[in-house]
């Protein structure tokens, strides 16, 4: 089969898996701040043949041979930045101006336009004119479609494992980490990608997770909850005696009448999708606790406790509903928003505003759960190189050069010091005022992406956490004190084969399981729990857990 014709049945087969992606990666999509909300699981692993040197966990800083080029070469590289990032071009970052003066190496930045970033991607699969370089982000459905290993033999990507020899900085970081040796390679063995990585043993630790209002829990004379008739109390509280709104706020990009990262489904044993028990794949809709949910979750609408367009808000939390003491709590936000800083620098209407992190809902205090936002080594990006490009050896170079000493800390902090960065007398790097306290009134996520990064190819995320209040801390221990060893990795995959068949069972169970839920919480269920997992099954779904399976199973033998 000739390229042309494979890319086209390539595109063809990225609109019929789009839906069943984007269900998968839990919530709304976003990869313009993928620092702030990517979701990959890190496992235990083997070793195995590619990386049995002994490294070190730091970078290791060549330094010879810049720059990279002296001939006048401009790579093209596929990039989505967001328009939250305030750049239409990263070579208006400092850090990239900063590199290309460092390696000789000009990118030109294909970013598309907000809205389009699936089709855009998608489209390039068509084109006979491949960037050289092409941003993927698994997690929110950017991938080839029938999966890396088919990429690397249709002839889409470089196959890296030939190129190690002069990507040095990156593989002492992958080959110092187990988990990071096979959460970077496929079933196969093949290295497709530059992952971006988290700095650290334990990498970027769960930053999101439920959310109550402190200041009006001291108004009702209640401490934050624990359970989930604790829940049920303090929200009809917030409801009766200070007439808030929303007590709950409850909702997904998806309007499946989930949360994210299952917070308040895993208390009950279940979750919104698959998950793995031990190491046993899951689908939470199928079990037991997954009638308990629904039961809880129908009563709590019905009393008006949780948000009664749930299923229409798409995710999206107005400013208008937070910033107007019209919300009590939301189901899943973020580490950086808690406190009592943030939301009153955007405008909130009551200075007494204080937003704590809450646990993980359980049904009797002291049981454990498994499912949250999870620790993660790796970003949701990965960045491949095509395999048509005039320049392998060259683009591999400038990938992994970023991730060196020199690099990755200008990538982190920029190259302003007294401004973007500050250094602590215990000689640690925080950033400086120009990131967290814009003169130009530009948002920390602005000023990031132009002084450093948005995301760091070698992200050290103590950058994030450098600026975050005792609240925001506070609200992170209290969320990652619970297991996420529940949560499939994201690094699972599938033969396409396999994938094809997966998503042609998927497509229409996530869309059937949607809508059941949906019309269970806000008691217009037409069907009981027995009959729904009855329909379940004769649409394939104990099918698509065995393929689901397999790929886990294939992932803990890496």
């Amino acid at each position: 089969m000739n390229k042309t014709l494979k890319r086209c049945l390539a595109l063809l087969l990225a609109a019929a898996m789009l839906v069943t992606c984007l269900a998968a990666c839990g919530g709304k999509d976003n990869s313009s701040t993928s620092s702030e909300s990517s979701s990959s699981q890190p496992e235990e692993s083997k070793d195995d043949s590619s990386s049995q040197e002994e490294s070190s966990s730091e970078p290791a800083e060549t330094g010879t041979g810049l720059p990279l080029t002296t001939d006048d070469v401009t790579i093209r590289v596929w990039y989505n930045v967001g328009s939250s990032a305030g750049l239409s071009d990263y070579n208006e970052s400092d850090f990239y101006q900063w590199l290309e003066e460092k390696t000789g190496v000009h990118a030109e930045w294909i970013m598309p336009v907000e809205g389009t970033e699936n089709e855009s991607f998608n489209l390039l699969f068509a084109s006979d004119n491949m960037p050289d370089i092409v941003q993927n982000q698994m997690l929110y459905g950017r991938q080839y479609p029938s999966g890396p290993d088919v990429a690397i033999s249709d002839g889409i990507w470089l196959k890296l494992n030939d190129y190690e020899n002069i990507m040095p900085n990156y593989m002492a970081l992958v080959n110092a980490n187990p988990l990071l040796q096979k959460n970077t390679i496929t079933d196969e063995g093949n290295r497709w990608c530059f992952f971006y990585l988290y700095k650290g043993e334990n990498g970027r630790k769960g930053n999101m997770g439920p959310a109550i209002r402190k200041d009006f829990l001291d108004k009702v004379n209640m401490e934050v909850p624990v359970t989930f008739d604790d829940w049920h109390d303090v929200l009809k509280a917030f409801k009766e005696q200070l007439n808030v709104e929303i007590p709950l706020f409850y909702s997904t990009a998806e309007n499946d009448g989930t949360s994210g990262y299952s917070e308040f489904m895993t208390g009950f044993g279940t979750a919104r999708e698959f998950f793995v028990d031990g190491s046993t794949v899951k689908y939470g809709p199928m079990e037991d606790g997954y009638k308990d949910y629904l039961d809880t979750f129908k009563q709590w609408y019905s009393e008006g406790l949780i948000d009664q367009s749930f299923s229409t808000r798409g995710g999206t939390l107005d400013d208008d509903l937070i910033l107007n003491d019209k919300v009590g709590a939301n189901a899943s936000t973020y580490a950086s928003w808690c406190g009592d800083q943030y939301y009153p620098s955007r405008g909130s209407a009551n200075e007494d505003f204080n937003l704590v992190g809450a646990p993980i809902p359980v049904k009797k205090a002291g049981d454990e759960t498994h499912l949250r936002n999870p620790d993660i080594l790796t970003n949701a990006v990965e960045m491949a190189i095509s395999a048509e490009t005039k320049y392998p050896e060259l683009c591999v170079k400038w990938m992994d050069y970023q991730y060196g000493e020199d690099a990755s800390l200008v990538a982190n902090f920029g190259n302003r010091e007294g401004e973007s960065y500050t250094i602590e007398s215990d000689g640690t790097y925080k950033w400086g005022e120009l990131i967290t306290n814009n003169p130009d009134g530009l948002s920390v996520a602005q000023a990031r992406t132009k002084y450093t990064t948005l995301n760091a190819p070698y992200e050290d995320y103590n950058r994030v956490m450098g600026s975050w209040t005792e609240d925001q801390l506070a609200a992170q221990k209290t969320w990652t004190a619970s297991k996420d060893d529940g949560v499939i990795p994201t690094a699972v995959t599938m033969s396409e084969a396999e994938q094809d068949e997966y998503s042609s069972i998927m497509s229409d169970i996530t869309t059937y399981v949607a809508e059941y839920t949906v019309n269970t919480i806000m008691g217009q269920d037409t069907q009981d729990f027995d009959a729904f997992r009855e329909q379940l099954k004769s649409m394939g779904i104990e099918r698509a857990t065995e393929l689901k399976q397999a790929g886990v199973d294939r992932y803990n033998q890496r």
